[in-house]
């Protein structure tokens, strides 16, 4: 089996109306997550777990994730960090491994809806199935189901998804949150490291590869999309 990559991505990337609106319904909040996931059918047990802390102010207009990731690959771990950050329309994603960052516009993902503002007339939209509610922490969240995904949002705040993806079931869940309250400026911080665009990348892969078919080209695209881990 490949090697499986945590797809995973709990970063809210624009629906048509993320430059229009607030990308959440709540001033400011701070959500701590675990994780947990295992792959369908392979000997090794392969498994997900880790951990991740969102911050948000200014209705999501600035935000930072940072997760925290260990895989067990076919009896092997491997650990990763992924600290991203957004600022209005512009996403940063800090590579610990290249000790760079990565910068890119926020663009509508039709192709992984999921990943959208998940705001109720987004989710209809969507063609979402509301399942009706239920409490996480206190807070009442609607569920709602797309395709094999289920997410709970509380004020377009996810506290809980369900997800599939490459054969991998995977859990995020809030064990902490609280919101409207003042946070801290250092909360938002990435590490010292220069700042790089996208495109860069996607033009050094283009030249590296001049020949690549078109579905090979649009899927290193696709993978292009994904944070740098």
């Amino acid at each position: 089996m490949g090697k499986i990559k945590y797809i995973f991505i709990f970063l809210l990337i624009g629906l048509v109306d993320l430059f229009a609106g607030n990308r959440y319904e709540i001033k400011s909040g701070i959500v701590e997550y675990e994780i947990a996931g295992n792959a369908e059918g392979t000997e090794k047990g392969d498994t997900i777990s880790g951990t991740s802390k969102l911050y948000f102010k200014d209705f999501g207009n600035l935000e930072l994730t940072d997760e925290r990731i260990v895989q067990t690959i076919m009896g092997e771990k491997e650990e990763e960090r992924t600290v991203s950050k957004i600022v209005n329309d512009k996403m940063l994603t800090a590579d610990f491994n290249d000790e760079v960052i990565y910068s890119q516009k926020l663009v509508l993902d039709e192709e992984n809806p999921i990943q959208n503002i998940k705001t109720y007339d987004s989710f209809i939209q969507m063609g979402a199935k509301n399942l009706g509610t239920e409490e996480i922490l206190g807070y009442k969240c609607d569920i709602w189901q797309l395709g094999e995904d289920k997410i709970w949002v509380y004020k377009s705040v996810p506290l809980k998804q369900i997800s599939q993806s490459l054969g991998i079931i995977q859990i995020q869940q809030a064990k902490f949150a609280v919101f409207n309250i003042d946070i801290k400026d250092d909360k938002f911080k990435l590490p010292p490291f220069p700042i790089k665009p996208i495109e860069e990348i996607i033009g050094d892969s283009e030249a590296e590869f001049p020949n690549i078919s078109p579905e090979q080209e649009k899927m290193m695209n696709e993978m292009m999309k994904e944070p740098k881990k």
